[in-house]
């Protein structure tokens, strides 16, 4: 096992990881258009099916508020061994105030199965399911070409997509804001990575216990998993991959060591072409901002898988090292929101159940996929197979769902219901 810490090695791995993804998928902000020729009008571009060309436009809404570009820079730095660094969004925004939190909802805990799908969210208030990785089985070149629900079939590249460990080196080699580090059981040959959070947690804190997995070789992987040192099998873990070997390989393993298993299901969406979104508009009664530490508890309150200390500090780090966009009101109080995270997924999403169908989810998510795009990020995220609401809106905005299950393996779900 090799820990690589040379940034150009590093960036080697960025690089064959891009080459994983799909061919129309963006890994910068667009070039400018080429001039139109004289006498003749520039040819529009043309419009990907299922995407409207007009402004989206919020039922109730406020234009974002006037201000010149600034940075994000974390204040206030939250206590622990992990001090957060700066990152840099390049988006014009109007600070979030100080939120007045209401009563804490508090949401009944998933119920423990060894083997299951993500249920469908209950009707009022769905429930926001776990994150998981976005991460494919390997693919050899020549391969068959692969189709993406929601979209013309796209050549299969020599890797398959892997966009939630290129999200965490991309984060790695743009000053590393999460304290990441990436394994590799070979380089430069490399058959297996995973991407995680370096340094030592606690043993039962599967929050920021993170592992995002991809593999070349399912043999390699095995390896690499039971190398001594790679992993803490008697701590509370995650494993996240779309590949099949991700959840058999911590089946095989944890059973030879008599480790509990508890793996959830998911889709992982993705757009290949930000650009093509439209600029969206809000009316007066919305306008857009981000969120601060001081929402962790709005936050944690409102997730199926909060309500203990661990979850809070997750997510107020999460705040504070990391992207995030939301819709205030005129008073300045949160209706919709999403978060970045380390993996560069988008992750929280959640409208109050007062403001749902009204369009907020829709303007927040063309917002998100237009700042990712411009900080040279992909766009994607993982849905509950049972969410058919969030299904529509994706594809409708031209996400294209990559083949194939999202696992998210929890290791020890015991420990980790056992943490304050």
């Amino acid at each position: 096992m090799l820990i690589l810490r040379c940034p150009a090695r590093l960036q080697r791995l960025e690089d064959a990881l891009r080459r994983s993804l799909p061919r129309a998928l963006p890994v910068s902000a667009p070039p400018p258009p080429p001039p139109a020729r004289t006498g003749t009008p520039p040819t529009p571009a043309p419009t990907p099916a299922g995407i409207p060309r007009q402004p989206i436009t919020a039922r109730t809404g406020s234009a974002p508020a006037n201000g010149s570009p600034a940075c994000f820079q974390p204040a206030n730095p939250l206590p622990g061994p992990h001090r957060p660094r700066p990152y840099r969004c390049h988006l014009p925004h109007a600070p979030c105030p100080p939120l007045r939190l209401a009563p804490p909802l508090r949401l009944a805990p998933p119920p423990a199965t060894t083997w299951h799908q993500a249920p469908p969210p209950p009707p009022s208030p769905p429930a926001p399911r776990r994150r998981a990785a976005i991460l494919g089985e390997g693919r050899a070149p020549g391969a068959s070409e692969a189709v993406l629900p929601g979209g013309p079939p796209t050549a299969a590249p020599s890797l398959t997509p892997a966009p939630q460990v290129y999200g965490a080196v991309l984060n790695i080699n743009r000053g590393n804001p999460g304290d990441f580090e990436v394994a590799v059981d070979a380089w430069p040959d490399f058959g297996a990575v995973l991407a995680r959070r370096s340094g030592e947690a606690p043993v039962d804190d599967c929050y920021w216990n993170l592992q995002a997995a991809f593999y070349r070789d399912v043999g390699a992987y095995r390896a690499l998993l039971e190398t001594p040192g790679c992993l803490r099998w008697d701590a509370a873990f995650h494993i996240f991959g779309l590949q099949d070997g991700v959840a058999t390989v911590s089946q095989d393993i944890a059973a030879a060591k008599g480790v509990e298993l508890e793996v959830t299901e998911y889709y992982t969406y993705l757009h290949p072409n930000p650009s093509t979104l439209p600029e969206p508009q809000l009316d007066p009664d919305v306008r857009v901002g981000t969120l601060s530490p001081a929402h962790a508890e709005l936050l944690d309150a409102t997730w199926a898988y909060g309500g203990n200390a661990r979850s809070r500090q997750y997510l107020g780090e999460l705040l504070e090292r990391f992207p995030s966009l939301c819709l205030l009101d005129r008073a300045g109080e949160p209706l919709c929101w999403a978060l970045t995270d380390g993996f560069a997924a988008g992750a929280h999403g959640f409208t109050l159940p007062s403001q749902r169908r009204r369009g907020l989810m829709r303007v927040l998510t063309v917002l998100a996929a237009r700042r990712a795009l411009a900080r040279g990020f992909p766009t994607y995220g993982h849905t509950a197979t049972g969410n058919g609401a969030m299904q529509r809106l994706q594809e409708a905005l031209g996400h294209r769902r990559l083949p194939g299950l999202c696992r998210f393996v929890l290791h020890n779900p015991a420990l980790a219901r056992a943490a304050p």
